[in-house]
């Protein structure tokens, strides 16, 4: 497809040396060829930098570039700064896509008119590649709506084709859950959006990422929403968006609650993150919107936190 425009990858890489070999590869080998990959180094220590210029030195597709430490969302702005391609997409350096994963994606944009295109995601590598026929076209506004119920699709801008115009202004902010912060934002410059569940995306689970485990960073979920909640009250359809976002708030402060429960010296997190669930559960009870397993997290919070941590042991019901 090489009439095809020019479709930006950005690969933030931080010590990833075992991995970012398979990473590239899958880039590289894209069934759409008219790409750029550009490596963001973010101040690796280990191989990753020199694994990076190997494949540059063979393929002029490839642009390296080395940055001092400063976070996957300083690594992301960099790579948005310098990218030339009318589509812009993003891999995180320890996934792998799928062969026909850009060209799925754009032909979804083309075919539909959307400005930006989603797949699905997998953590199970024998399911990548796994297709589903058809796709579904929906606005702006729903499309946001279905993320912060976290039903349709996730909030990371991984598995995602944009259209480089919906970044116009728009840049990561340095904080972790920074995709949450940035996602609907970027989302509601589009007119529409393409959807398909087809398992393009292979996220590899990482045990050792902060997601994984409990630290103080984690927390940040609040800053995130409070800043997309500042954002979306200048929205001319907020009203549409709101229940959503006490949603995804809802759901944020089941899961701060639950880790840091067990952490005495975080109790005053624990302590805001129940305050958000006394104050917003009954709202979201009543919405039929609300998924099934936040609205059980929501009935075991009306008998006590000891209940819900208990439930939660036993069933996960607010993971």
């Amino acid at each position: 497809m090489s009439s095809a425009p020019l479709i930006s990858v950005i690969v933030p890489v931080f010590n990833c040396e075992r991995y970012l070999c398979d990473c590239i590869e899958s880039i590289l080998f894209q069934h759409y060829d008219n790409l750029e990959l550009i490596i963001i180094d973010d101040g690796s220590d280990d191989s990753s930098l020199e694994i990076a210029h190997r494949y540059a030195r063979h393929d002029k597709r490839v642009v390296v570039i080395h940055q001092d430490n400063g976070g996957p969302s300083s690594a992301r702005n960099h790579g948005l700064d310098i990218a030339r391609g009318e589509y812009i997409t993003f891999v995180d350096a320890d996934d792998i896509i799928d062969p026909d994963y850009l060209e799925v994606l754009y032909v979804l944009c083309v075919e539909s008119g959307a400005d930006m295109a989603a797949c699905g995601i997998t953590r199970r590598f024998d399911m990548l590649g796994v297709r589903n026929e058809g796709y579904i076209t929906i606005d702006a506004i729903g499309f946001v709506t279905d993320v912060l119920y976290q039903r349709m699709s996730d909030n990371s801008v991984s598995a995602k084709l944009f259209h480089r115009d919906l970044w116009q202004g728009i840049r990561f902010r340095d904080m972790r859950y920074e995709d949450l912060e940035v996602f609907p934002r970027v989302c509601l410059n589009a007119r529409s959006v393409a959807v398909t569940t087809s398992a393009l995306y292979f996220y590899r689970p990482n045990g050792s990422s902060f997601i994984s485990n409990y630290s103080e960073s984690r927390l940040d979920v609040f800053k995130a929403l409070d800043s997309l909640e500042e954002y979306l009250a200048g929205h001319p359809r907020r009203h549409q968006m709101s229940s959503a976002l006490s949603s995804r708030r809802l759901s944020a402060s089941f899961n701060v609650f639950l880790i840091s429960h067990d952490h005495p010296e975080h109790s005053s997190y624990t302590v805001k993150a129940w305050q958000n669930i006394v104050a917003t559960r009954g709202r979201c009870l009543n919405d039929r919107s609300v998924r099934l397993k936040l609205k059980l997290g929501i009935l075991s919070s009306y008998m006590g936190k000891t209940t819900v941590v208990m439930l939660n042991r036993l069933f996960k019901i607010c993971s």
